[in-house]
């Protein structure tokens, strides 16, 4: 494939770096917003008692799904650091950061051998939305990233790229160089699906939106779909057995849930409508493989909304 001309690589990947660096500003300011508290009080909870935290939002010894591994790793490392909490989500916030950005290279270049493509991902993923302000977390504009970055969606979808990346070579046979992807690199991805799960909710779904069109794009053997099997079922026991809160209880939530999600139905047009770029892309890939894995990504999210909006699921706007 033809890389792009030097030039118009380093240009994208300057302005890209520039992006970067004002995030990294903004995690040393770490603006408070939106549900930031929520967050500090989990680590705070987290760091006085890892095995019985107690509800992080209410005095109540009651599990919560704000209890998850991310958010579990970052109450540990302020229990035997000493760090106060703020410092803890800087850091938590610079990790998620620098795992959204290596997961955006490495699912790219599962794409594309472009040699700017990297830098335009993450340009496109910050700037491709619309033109009315939208801040709303595990929602990637570069205002809604800016105030969410220390918010465990970010760390979420960090690894969903890189859930995505290692789930195309595994389904196409060549993670591990010689051809043939084993039960360990399939289990591992169960593991991974599951822990994106529990750490966001949102973001799982389309993760697992990601990994619905990237199977189907490869269309695998039987000998590939046995070992996916495996590691879905892998994933399944973890989610069953997370100590913290019943993930599977939360397919109930409904009412209050639904409802604060209604807005994410309004104004479409204003706060979408530069991703219509990205949509004549999706047809440009689809008109050289009518299975191309992007597209049939964004067929399912759409499919997803738009089913939300028609069924008053609101929440399935997050997807």
């Amino acid at each position: 494939m033809r890389t792009a001309p030097r030039p118009a690589a380093l240009a994208a990947q300057a302005a890209a770096a520039v992006v970067v660096l004002l995030l990294v500003l903004v995690i040393v300011r770490l603006p408070w917003a939106g549900d930031l508290g929520m967050h500090a009080a989990t680590v705070q909870r987290l760091r006085h008692d890892l095995v019985d935290p107690g509800n992080p939002l209410v005095d109540a010894d009651t599990p919560s799904p704000y209890y998850s591994p991310w958010m579990l790793v970052l109450g540990f490392v302020a229990r035997v650091s000493g760090l106060s909490v703020f410092v803890v989500l800087r850091l938590g916030a610079l990790a998620g950061l620098a795992l959204l950005l290596s997961g955006v290279w490495r699912y790219v270049r599962t794409l594309s051998g472009h040699r700017a493509a990297p830098a335009l991902a993450v340009l496109s993923l910050l700037f491709l939305w619309g033109t009315v302000l939208f801040n709303w977390s595990g929602f990637y504009g570069l205002n809604s990233l800016a105030l969410t970055v220390s918010y465990p969606s970010v760390f979420a979808l960090g690894l969903a790229f890189h859930f995505w990346a290692w789930l195309g070579r595994a389904v196409r046979g060549d993670s591990d160089g010689d051809g043939d992807a084993g039960w360990g690199v399939w289990l591992g991805l169960g593991v991974l699906w599951a822990v994106i799960l529990l750490c966001h909710q949102f973001s799982g779904v389309v993760a697992t939106l990601g990994a619905v069109a990237t199977v189907v794009a490869a269309r695998p053997g039987r000998v590939v779909g046995l070992r996916l099997g495996g590691g879905l079922v892998l994933g399944l026991v973890v989610l069953l057995l997370w100590p913290y809160y019943d993930f599977f209880a939360l397919f109930g939530a409904g009412g209050d849930l639904e409802s604060v999600h209604r807005s994410l139905y309004e104004d479409l047009v204003g706060r979408y409508w530069l991703v219509l770029l990205g949509v004549v892309a999706l047809g440009m890939r689809w008109r050289r493989d009518r299975w191309d894995s992007l597209v049939l990504f964004f067929v399912l999210g759409v499919v997803v909304v738009a089913a939300g909006g028609l069924s008053g699921h609101w929440s399935w706007g997050r997807a």
